[in-house]
């Protein structure tokens, strides 16, 4: 079975942990996230849709429509808040030959969008 290598990225954000909390709320309601929790230092979201990814096909759905999961964990810093992300792909069963590739593009894009909403 093939794998997806997750994403990993810790950034220190020049504000208050309330404000970058907010910021990553509103970004993730923005690319259409599905909030699963949301505590004083954590949010975890899923993106995606596994049933349209198996009844469309991987080959023809977005990167968007792939199923993913975001945990953001949030502590307070030295001149800030220190933001650790952790992206994967939820789809645990059958095999992406061929769409690894599309997966790992996927995770690193929904990285990028989640992060530009506190740079």
């Amino acid at each position: 079975m093939s794998s997806v290598t997750p994403i990993h990225k810790e950034l220190t954000v020049g504000r208050d942990l309330p404000a970058v909390q907010a910021a990553l709320l509103q970004r993730v309601k923005m690319l259409d996230g599905h909030l699963v929790r949301s505590e004083e230092n954590s949010i975890v979201c899923e993106f995606g849709s596994l049933l349209q990814s198996r009844l469309v096909g991987e080959f023809w759905v977005s990167k968007a429509t792939l199923p993913k999961q975001a945990i953001i964990q949030l502590q307070p810093a030295s001149g800030g808040t220190l933001l650790v992300l952790d992206i994967k792909d939820t789809h645990k069963f059958g095999f992406k030959w061929g769409f690894e590739k599309k997966y790992q593009e996927a995770l690193q894009e929904l990285s990028e969008y989640i992060l530009s909403a506190v740079r």
